[in-house]
């Protein structure tokens, strides 16, 4: 069985308005002051921290991105908004993806990749398609590699805006959660949303 392919994009992957690619240090204190923001970190698992907190999990998801493993593949980027020509990019967020190996009976063997994605955009672009415009993305990247079967995410129940971008991109709601977990003290109810690689090919993702 071969190695776990890698999944660091060579080159920015870019949209018509977006550029994905890896997150360096310089990127960090923009990332982390967008996963601050009430809007945005009140759906998100880790919840309100510091900045340092932050940028401490940001840095950590950076170091992984690095590490050569077998069995799992983590990658970080940072999400840029393209201006018009001749003005800078601008941070507008941050996403990221796991691929680990798809579960098989006895632990057999296989090629056959099961990706996880996240991300989290600054409130300031809401409202643009940006969202959908990331994920699709994103999507687009991991299928690129043959070996990707199925791309999953997590979401909680009452984000609308994210189970919609998700929804527009293709992905079908597969689960849903009831309690799944406690946040500031209160159970929330959270969904499990996948796209498998012949629903993406059979045209079912969006622009497709």
């Amino acid at each position: 069985m071969s190695a776990l392919p890698s999944f660091v994009p060579s080159t920015p992957v870019e949209t018509s308005r977006l550029r994905l690619r890896p997150m360096t240090s310089d990127d960090v204190a923009a990332a982390a002051a967008i996963r601050a923001q009430p809007e945005v970190c009140a759906y998100l698992s880790h919840g309100a921290l510091t900045p340092a907190q932050l940028e401490a999990r940001l840095r950590l998801r950076m170091a992984r991105t690095n590490l050569a493993n077998d069995t799992e593949s983590e990658v970080q980027l940072v999400v840029e908004a393209l201006g018009e020509e001749g003005d800078a990019a601008v941070v507008v967020g941050d996403c990221g993806f796991k691929v680990a190996r798809a579960w098989t009976q006895n632990d057999a063997p296989t090629e056959s990749l099961v990706a996880r994605i996240h991300y989290a955009m600054s409130p300031l672009v809401a409202g643009r398609g940006l969202g959908t415009e990331l994920v699709g993305a994103l999507v687009t990247h991991l299928f690129a590699e043959p070996h990707v079967h199925r791309i999953q995410a997590d979401v909680f129940a009452d984000n609308v805006a994210s189970r919609t971008v998700l929804e527009r991109n293709g992905f079908r709601q597969e689960g849903y959660f009831v309690d799944d977990g406690i946040i500031d003290g209160k159970f929330v109810d959270a969904c499990l949303y996948s796209l498998l690689r012949r629903e993406w090919e059979g045209g079912q993702a969006a622009g497709r």
